[in-house]
C-alpha cells in the first residue's frame, strides 16, 4: 500500500512539473470585466460586415495606442491550422514588435500535450499565441465571455430550444472548413452532449434526430451534414441567433481591451478576421 501511495504522489508530482514547465497546456482562463463601459460608437454587425467582407485585406492587422496608458495591437486572420502558412509568419513578427505584457485568443481552446501535439496544428493562431505567451512568460486569457453569460444574453432575445440548435450546429460548421466528418450524425450527437451541457439548455434534445426533424422543417433546402459556415449561417432564426452572438462575444472583447489599456497593458489579440474591421471604430472611439 505504501508504495502505491508513492506511486500515486510521484505521478501527479510529475504532471505538476509538467504543466510549470508548459509541456501541459490547459485551456486559457476567462477574463472578468470589472464594469462594463458603454460604447461611443456601436460595433459593426454581420448585415453591416457583409459589405465588406470580400474587400477588405486580410489579415486585417492594426494598432491603438492611448496617449497616456496602454496600448492594443490586433490581428484579424484566418482560422487555418496550416504552419506553413505565411499568416503564422506575421503573427510571430508583430508579436516580436508589439513586445507585449498581456495577450487574448479567441475561443476556448483545450488540453495540448507539446510532446506529441503541435499547438498550430491543434489550435491555429490560438495554440501559436498561446505557445509565445507561455515563451514569455505574460498573462494569457481567452477573449470570449463564459458560455453561461453567453446564453443569458441570447435568451434575452430567443427561445432556449432555438438556441440549444443553434450551439449544436454551430461546431459542426465551423469544422466542416477542414472536412466532412465520416460520419455526420455521430459527430452532431457528440456536439449535442458537449454544447449544451449548460443550465439553460441542458437536455433540450437528446437526440441528433430530434435536431433533424426540426431542421428538414425549418430549413428543407439544405442540408446540414455538407453545410459549412463560410457559406454564412442559412437565413432565419439561427441567423439572426449567429448575429447576436458575434455582437455579445465583440462587446465582451472590446470591454476587456479598453480595461486592459486602461491599466497601461500592451495587448495583444488575436481573432477571426471577421472581428476585426468590426471593432475597430469601437476601439477608437474607446481608446484615448
Amino acid at each position: 500500500m505504501k508504495k502505491v501511495l508513492i506511486s500515486i504522489v510521484l505521478f501527479f508530482l510529475f504532471i505538476a512539473i509538467l504543466f510549470s514547465c508548459n509541456v501541459i497546456w490547459k485551456s486559457p482562463s476567462f477574463y472578468d470585466v470589472k464594469e462594463n463601459i458603454e460604447l461611443i460608437t456601436p460595433i459593426m454587425d454581420m448585415e453591416a460586415y457583409k459589405e465588406i467582407w470580400q474587400i477588405h485585406r486580410r489579415p486585417y492587422c492594426y494598432s491603438i495606442r492611448s496617449k497616456s496608458k496602454g496600448e492594443v495591437h490586433i490581428l484579424g486572420v484566418e482560422h487555418i491550422t496550416d504552419p506553413n502558412n505565411a499568416q503564422f509568419d506575421t503573427i510571430r513578427n508583430l508579436w516580436n514588435r508589439a513586445n507585449p505584457t498581456v495577450a487574448l485568443v479567441e475561443g476556448r481552446l483545450g488540453f495540448l500535450f507539446t510532446w506529441f501535439q503541435d499547438p498550430i496544428d491543434k489550435y491555429g493562431e490560438g495554440g501559436l499565441v498561446s505557445g509565445l505567451a507561455k515563451k514569455d512568460g505574460i498573462s494569457l486569457y481567452t477573449w470570449e465571455p463564459t458560455r453561461d453569460d453567453e446564453i443569458e444574453i441570447l435568451m434575452k432575445q430567443f427561445p432556449v430550444e432555438q438556441i440549444a440548435m443553434f450551439y449544436t450546429f454551430r461546431p459542426y460548421f465551423s469544422n466542416m472548413r477542414h472536412g466532412k466528418p465520416e460520419n455526420p450524425e455521430e459527430k452532431l450527437q457528440e456536439y449535442l452532449k458537449s454544447r449544451t451541457n449548460y443550465e439553460h439548455i441542458k437536455g433540450i434534445y437528446q437526440s441528433w434526430e430530434e435536431l433533424d426533424s426540426i431542421w428538414q422543417k425549418d430549413f428543407p433546402e439544405i442540408n446540414w451534414r455538407d453545410y459549412s459556415d463560410e457559406q454564412g449561417w442559412p437565413k432565419g432564426y439561427l441567423y439572426d441567433i449567429w448575429n447576436a452572438s458575434n455582437l455579445s462575444r465583440d462587446f465582451h472583447l472590446v470591454q476587456i481591451i479598453t480595461e486592459l489599456v486602461e491599466k497601461g497593458e500592451v495587448v495583444f489579440v488575436t481573432m477571426g478576421a471577421s472581428h476585426s474591421p468590426r471593432i475597430e471604430n469601437t476601439l477608437k472611439g474607446m481608446i484615448k
